[in-house]
């Protein structure tokens, strides 16, 4: 299992981490304008390692909310 942490920040850019289980990063932390090259980005991570489940941890910074998905299969953001 791979944990993404993803923080949407006030100016509606996307900060991305990705981490191992035991909380090692697997890669640098990486910004992006906008939903598509976002949702490219966690395809391609997630066909390089290798998995299937994750823990989504999605923190809304202007509006303050934190959401915790587990996701089994394809990782695609609306």
């Amino acid at each position: 299992m791979k944990i993404i942490k993803l923080v949407k920040t006030k100016e509606n850019k996307y900060e991305v981490l990705i981490l191992n289980i035991d909380l090692t990063l697997l890669c640098a932390k990486e910004t992006f304008e906008d939903l598509y090259t976002l949702n490219f980005y966690l395809q391609s991570m997630q066909k390089k390692f290798n998995f299937d489940d994750s823990l989504l941890i999605l923190h809304d910074k202007f509006y303050n909310t934190v959401e915790i998905l587990k996701n089994n299969g394809e990782i695609f953001l609306e």
